[in-house]
Order: C-alpha cells, then structure tokens, then sequence
C-alpha cells in the first residue's frame, strides 16, 4: 500500500455546502453573456441539453468567468498546517482555520508523513516534538499569550478549516496544479477527493478536469510521471 495513502486515510474531507444546480447555474450566465434575449423568456423551457450545450461552448472557447457564480464549500478536518499554507496561496477563496487561541494543541495532534517515521532517526524526532509541545505548556502557564507560544509549534501540527472555492477557480487553477502528481502528496490527496464531490455535483463543469497535463496533453513540469499515460488519453 502507497504510504501517502495510509496518511491519508487520516484527513477527512467533507461537503458542507454548495451553489444548487451549478452546472444549470454557470450555464445560465453562459446564455445571459451571449443572448439578446432575457433569462426570463427561456428559464422555464430550459433543459439539460440547454447546460451541457452552454457549459461546452465556455469551457472549449476559454470563457470561463461564468463559473464563478457557482461555489463549494468543503470541511478539510485533520490536515497538517503544511498543508493550509499550500492551500491558503489560492488567493480567490475564503477561508475560516482552527485557532490556536481557542483550541489547545496536543502531542498527538502532530502529524508524521510515512517517510518520517520509517527514518532512523525518528526516536530523536520524538524526543524534539514531546519537549516543543511539553514547553508550550509552560510557556502558556508562565503567561506567554498562546498567540507567542505557537511560534515553537511544528508544521506537522493538525488542523481543521473551512474553504469555498467558486467553480472557476476549482476548474482553472486548484485542481490543475493541485491534482498534479509533483504536488506534494498531502495536498494533493485533499485535491482528489474534493474532485470526487464536485464531479458528482457539478459532472458537467468538471467532467474533464484533473491535473493541467490531462487538458494540455503534455507534462508542463519536464518529464512526465508515471501516471502520465493515464492522464492524457
């Protein structure tokens, strides 16, 4: 079994909420953009051949602003805080993290990759993380504002947090670099299954979309992976 794997059987990664319909949603901006007539004439005789005409002639053409009107929301519960500053340089988002002033870390709230742990190395590890965790304590106890005492924290430590991301955002950049598989495996994970729900809800808009080699038919970071013939059909 691939150890990033039974890393990431530990993250959770939820729908909260999302635009109903994006698919008839996005599609519906598409034929406001480019009709002379109104929404309100053709709403009610609007069928499902209607949005997958319309979603096909932005996405073929590039035209993809339309997507913003549609937006998910998603719960990502146990990723390590390497994770959200990767996440967090996807700037057209919005996002709510667990705060450290209000939830106390705890030892077993780090999270070691695969890698880590099967180094030689790892009791010394150990030893760093139960004396860093231990001293936040006493720095917290000593009345150090818990804002200051986090500085000593690691990366590795877990988190919880709530991002919404519009549809053209999902489908032109996040999904692309994120689903890639040179993005670092944690986030990469998170990036799947996210895909996984809104191919379900939106499998119109995302029906084609994976990481940026699956629509450019090439590998844009050099030498292709070992999936690459996968991707690229």
């Amino acid at each position: 079994m691939n150890k990033e794997k039974v890393i990431g059987e530990n993250m959770n990664v939820q729908l909260v909420t999302y635009t109903r319909n994006p698919d008839k949603v996005c599609a519906m901006a598409a034929y406001v953009s480019a009709s002379n007539k109104p929404l309100s004439e053709f709403s009610e005789a609007w069928t499902e051949e209607d949005t997958r005409k319309w979603i096909s002639i932005v996405v073929d053409r590039g035209h993809t602003s339309v997507l913003e009107h549609a937006s998910f929301t998603f719960s990502l519960e146990d990723v390590s805080r390497v994770c959200t500053h990767q996440l967090v340089r996807h700037r057209i988002a919005s996002y709510t993290q667990q705060s450290l002033r209000r939830v106390e870390p705890k030892r077993e709230s780090f999270k070691a990759p695969e890698t880590v742990k099967d180094s030689e190395y790892y009791d010394r590890v150990k030893d760093i993380l139960d004396k860093l965790y231990s001293t936040y304590g006493v720095l917290v106890d000593d009345d150090v504002p818990k804002e200051d005492a986090r500085f000593i924290l690691p990366m590795g430590t877990k988190t919880n947090l709530l991002v919404t991301m519009n549809c053209r955002e999902l489908y032109e950049v996040f999904f692309p670099l994120r689903c890639c598989t040179k993005a670092q495996w944690e986030i990469r994970e998170v990036a799947w299954e996210m895909l996984k729900i809104c191919k379900k809800k939106a499998p119109i808009i995302f029906k084609n979309v994976g990481p940026r080699c699956k629509k450019l038919g090439y590998c844009p970071e050099g030498k292709p992976c070992k999936e690459f013939k996968k991707f690229v059909r």
